[in-house]
């Protein structure tokens, strides 16, 4: 932000105000005589002068500095939508933000620990899953767009640029300010209540020349209390649950064709209103806090490993749609049947688990809650295959040992077998006896 002191542009005003009651004197003194000139003087002089200056604070209250809030970008179906953090997050940003030197790069958990945001970079990265990077602004004013009337934040820098014009502006009571934006746009500074912004439209005439005229005014808004849009207040830090959530067929999980990480956000925001509603008090109190979800996606790696390329040299171009739904869902249940990739679908599925579980400690060492899995669909069956065939570290523990007690046995039994094949000079047959695993009870 450029240097605006508007002191210095109100000690001109006050000064100005100086030289009238100075006028003001100077005709009053020839109704005056001398002596009572003097002290008349010195007194409409400081009555003056007190004046202006409490105009002067009142010109300088009237102005507050902008409370900023922190939102970040997503795109879908090539439209962007900026979307704001929760009040705890935002306010974890601006904190560090104010900490943050020039070049330093700060990387703020927020959502839960479910995602970075890396300050100079300016964009935010899932933690546990893969995701596209999200755009992050640090916003201050916002104009409404075109289509679904939500609202726009500018860019960072014109956004101090905006908020110089308005603290000069609100300071000497002067409006009707005009900007240029970096896109060419206008943006025009009525008065608090108004304040508009104006996109370029070109104009083609008859003979083939264009020219730029106004388009539709569009309204500006200072501040995220002046817009509407829903910000949650946020996540309590303390997890005492977490939950491992594995997906059916295909990639999509609802009707809504939905991915599994958008479901399980509904799953992790209903859970938190539920405790809200039943467990409020306890809950402000820190006595409990809240169960994480997180999503185990096994369908993108089965589908990675080239079977998606195969299936299109095969697949009939003939009711293109349903035979590609079919591919991407119902064939899952035909892979889960094959032995090949049936346990390329299990290890998929027990490896991931692992994987979320460790980075979920790394990043919350002092966890000391339970894990619970959750299986929907097809996923269901993978999870109780995988219990059934999970063995205890008691039993592990067990089984080697046994193992090892047998392969002894086995020894023994193959050295005593082959030292009678030795007394009877056939030991060039021990290869065969230890092959077959002959004891000396088989003989």
């Amino acid at each position: 932000m450029r240097d605006c002191n508007p002191s210095t542009q109100l000690s001109r005003i006050k000064g100005t105000g100086r030289g009238r009651s100075t006028h003001l004197h100077s005709n009053a003194g020839s109704v005056m005589s001398a002596v009572e000139q003097q002290p008349a003087d010195a007194s409409l002089s400081s009555n003056s002068s007190s004046s202006f200056e409490v105009i002067e604070a009142d010109a300088a209250n009237k102005y507050e500095a902008v409370v900023p809030h922190w939102f970040y970008c997503k795109v879908t179906d090539s439209r962007e939508r900026w979307i704001p953090f929760s009040t705890q997050d935002s306010e974890k940003l601006e904190a560090a933000q104010k900490m943050r030197k020039d070049d330093e790069e700060l990387v703020v958990p927020i959502s839960g620990g479910r995602y970075d945001v890396h300050l100079k970079q300016r964009q935010c990265y899932a933690v546990y899953w893969e995701e596209e990077v999200s755009e992050v602004r640090r916003c201050t004013w916002f104009y409404k767009g075109e289509k679904d009337n939500k609202y726009v934040p500018y860019l960072e820098s014109f956004s101090e640029e905006l908020e110089e014009a308005y603290m000069i502006a609100v300071t000497l009571d002067e409006w009707k300010k005009k900007l240029e934006s970096p896109n060419r746009e206008i943006i025009i500074l009525h008065n608090p209540k108004l304040m508009v912004h104006y996109h370029p439209v070109t104009v083609s005439d008859d003979w083939g020349s264009s020219s730029a005229e106004q388009g539709r005014p569009r309204t500006v808004k200072r501040g995220v209390e002046n817009i509407s849009v829903d910000i949650h207040s946020g996540e309590p830090e303390q997890i005492d649950h977490l939950v491992f959530v594995v997906h059916g067929i295909g990639p999509a999980c609802d009707i809504r064709f939905r991915s599994i990480i958008q479901c399980v956000n509904d799953f992790r925001a209903v859970s938190l209103s539920m405790l809200q509603a039943h467990f409020k008090k306890a809950q402000e109190q820190q006595q409990i806090g809240r169960v994480e979800f997180l999503p185990v996606n096994w369908h993108s790696r089965l589908h990675s490993t080239g079977v998606d390329v195969d299936l299109e040299r095969i697949t009939l171009p003939s009711i293109n749609r349903l035979r590609h739904f079919i591919n991407d869902t119902i064939l899952d249940v035909f892979f889960y049947n094959s032995a090949t990739y049936c346990q390329t679908i299990v290890d998929t599925v027990a490896s991931e688990m692992n994987r979320l579980y460790l980075l979920f400690l790394q990043r919350n060492p002092d966890y000391k809650g339970r894990v619970s899995i959750a299986g929907h669909s097809l996923g269901s069956l993978i999870l109780f295959d995988l219990l059934t065939n999970q063995k205890a570290s008691s039993e592990d523990e067990d089984g080697k040992e046994k193992e090892s007690q047998t392969g002894a046995r086995h020894g023994a039994d193959a050295s005593s077998v082959k030292e009678i094949l030795e007394k009877l000079k056939l030991s060039e047959y021990s290869t065969v006896f230890e092959k077959e695993r002959m004891d000396r009870q088989a003989l």
